[in-house]
């Protein structure tokens, strides 16, 4: 770090005034001083800072390409001062030039939810401090227009969105469900752009971790069921599809026909495009409006093309309640949701609109339970037998008294007892085996007297292998797969018996298989 504020001093020593380079060595220093003061706290460098990028600001005049630059460089440095000395004519001025440099991105401009959004977060800063409802109403009417927005999606745009959502909630603001639904569009789009590459992912995940969850909770606490059904399977398919490589629905639409093929062809090669001048974007200052405007129209006119073939009118769309509706065909399906706001569950049924559960319990408590679960299981069979079994128990209890208890009050007022359920858990509700809780008493009976428990990790997940099974009715298969000796646990003993009992009712009636001990694995 003082390498590199000592060679960015003498690269402006050789800039005399005058010189081409002065503003962007002026700026480099500046931006190296305040790097050494995040790691080491000194004031004094942020005081330079702030007149090196005054100095850079004064040689970049009305007109000049690098402004905006200089009017956000200037203003984050005065915010990091304003946290430090709580100075509010720091904060003021910081606002000042934040509207300035907005003012620079108009409608269309690649970097204009970047700036609005440096925007709103000053104003922020300066309504925790005040209180004054103008600076609330201005950054709410900086946020709405995000929702209009047409042109793919950039990391701007997407952090803009997630500041939203998170100032939104704080407040219990009105906009709340229209910023997540602009969090999830923008999600969408911006993961079919630049496809699965780790870092793309990665980068998605730290900004929008836990928002399908929020945004769940979110539309079940104003009330909007149906909506929650959509939101959250509309976030969670993005991640399961980039976690297990389940299939896309770019995936579908290449084997859906030859016409299908052609345009995903078509598609991916405007989102490489696309990914180029989105990225680049990140690393440099100049402005990409055109390229992007170019690229939405033909991006525009392949979707609309796409959504005319049978099967993908909602491509890239939010999905629908009444198409994820049909999940619940042979099996109501209930999604256990766990966010920091509020932990819910909803009962998807075919032929009425979704019955709400509201859960007591914290998702700290779940993350607790769910923690504690997997170190049961993961240590099973490696000391005292009846112990770990009545640890397990008492998990199996807390998690009946929490959660699956009250769920089964409602579920018996309206599915009738030894129906098949489907489970459809989301954050740490996926770790905990809800099918298996219950009381564990004498004479009082488990979940699993009552149902017969499946799992789904989404609705359209379920919804494709039915559909896929149906199709491959007159090939259906059976395979059984026993493992007796797990790796560092006890010995089972009892596996063989059992694969031999399944194979000798199934066999009869479908070909079968069978994988044990190393064929397992």
């Amino acid at each position: 770090m003082a390498d590199n504020v000592e060679w960015c001093r003498a690269t402006l020593q050789e800039c005399p005034p005058g010189h081409s380079r002065l503003p962007l060595s002026l700026n480099n220093l500046a931006t190296s001083l305040q790097d050494r003061f995040k790691q080491r706290g000194a004031l004094s460098n942020l005081d330079e800072a702030i007149e090196l990028h005054q100095a850079a600001l004064a040689l970049r005049p009305p007109g000049h390409s690098d402004r905006s630059t200089s009017l956000n460089n200037l203003a984050t440095s005065l915010q990091d001062r304003f946290q430090q000395r709580g100075v509010l004519s720091d904060l003021n001025e910081a606002i000042e030039l934040h509207r300035a440099a907005l003012a620079l991105c108009p409608p269309g401009h690649s970097d204009r939810s970047t700036s609005l959004n440096n925007l709103a977060l000053t104003l922020q800063d300066r309504f925790k401090q005040r209180g004054a409802s103008l600076d609330l109403k201005e950054v709410f009417s900086l946020y709405l227009p995000l929702s209009q927005v047409s042109h793919p999606v950039t990391r701007g745009d997407l952090r803009a969105a997630k500041s939203w959502t998170a100032f939104a909630e704080e407040l219990n603001h009105r906009s709340s469900l229209v910023a997540y639904q602009t969090t999830l569009k923008f999600l969408d789009q911006y993961i079919a752009v630049l496809s699965s590459f780790s870092r793309h992912f990665n980068m998605v995940r730290e900004v929008t971790s836990s928002i399908a969850m929020d945004a769940f909770s979110c539309s079940v606490r104003r009330g909007a069921l149906t909506t929650a059904v959509e939101l959250v399977e509309q976030g969670r398919a993005v991640f399961w599809a980039q976690l297990a490589r389940f299939r896309t629905p770019l995936d579908e639409l290449s084997v859906s026909s030859d016409a299908g093929s052609a345009l995903a062809e078509e598609f991916r090669q405007l989102s490489i495009d696309l990914r180029k001048v989105l990225d680049a974007i990140d690393v440099s200052p100049e402005d990409q409006s055109s390229q992007i405007r170019h690229l939405t129209v033909q991006w525009d006119a392949v979707l609309s093309r796409i959504r005319t073939l049978p099967d993908f009118s909602r491509f890239l769309l939010p999905p629908l309640f009444s198409d994820l509706q049909k999940a619940a065909e042979d099996g109501s399906v209930i999604i256990v949701n766990a966010s920091q706001y509020s932990c819910n569950a909803l009962i998807i049924m075919v032929d009425q609109d979704p019955v709400h559960i509201s859960l007591d319990i914290t998702r700290a408590e779940v993350s607790e339970l769910s923690s504690v679960f997997q170190s049961l299981t993961v240590h099973a069979g490696s000391s005292d037998h009846e112990m770990e079994l009545n640890k397990i128990v008492g998990v199996l209890r807390k998690l009946w008294g929490r959660v699956v208890g009250p769920i089964l009050q409602v579920l018996r007022k309206f599915i009738p007892r030894g129906s098949r359920i489907w489970w459809c858990p989301t954050a740490e509700f996926t770790l905990l085996p809800l099918h298996a809780a219950g009381p564990y008493e004498p004479k009082s009976h488990n979940f699993s007297h009552f149902y017969i428990s499946s799992y789904t990790p989404t609705l359209t997940a379920l919804i494709r292998a039915r559909h896929q099974a149906s199709r491959d009715a007159s090939a259906q298969r059976f395979v059984a797969i026993g493992q007796a000796r797990p790796d560092g646990g006890k010995e089972l003993r009892c596996v063989a018996a059992e694969l031999d009992v399944v194979t000798q009712r199934v066999a009869p009636f479908l070909p079968f298989t069978t994988l044990a001990g190393s064929d397992a694995t």
